[in-house]
C-alpha cells in the first residue's frame, strides 16, 4: 500500500471515528454555537501543534513509534477536528432551519 492510499484510507477512518461520536453520543455536541466556535478553535490549535508533535515522538523512523504517533496522536487529532467541524455544521444547520420569532 503506498503512502498516498494510506494517508486517504487514514483520513476516511478518522472521518467515519466522528461521524459515529457525532450520531452516537449527540449529547457531546456543544449547545451553542459559541461553544461549537470554541471547539473549532480547538481543533485548529491541536491541527497546528500535530506536525511538531509527531516530529518529536522519539524514535520515529522505527515502526512501533511511527504506529503510536499515528495511532496515538495523529488519530484521535484528526477525528476531533472532523468531530468539531461536524458540530458547527450541525448547529448551523439547526438554527437556520429553526423557525423565526
Amino acid at each position: 500500500m503506498g503512502k498516498d492510499t494510506f494517508l486517504l484510507l487514514f483520513v476516511l477512518g478518522a472521518g467515519a471515528l466522528a461521524t459515529w461520536v457525532a450520531m452516537r453520543l449527540p449529547r457531546l455536541a456543544p449547545p451553542s454555537m459559541g461553544w461549537a466556535w470554541g471547539h473549532l478553535v480547538a481543533a485548529m490549535v491541536v491541527g497546528g501543534l500535530l506536525g511538531p508533535v509527531l516530529h518529536a515522538v522519539p524514535g520515529l523512523p522505527s515502526a512501533v513509534s511511527l504506529y503510536a504517533a499515528l495511532f496515538g496522536i495523529a488519530l484521535p487529532a484528526l477525528t476531533y477536528m472532523l468531530l468539531a467541524g461536524m458540530w458547527l455544521v450541525q448547529l448551523a444547520v439547526g438554527e437556520r432551519l429553526a423557525p423565526r420569532r
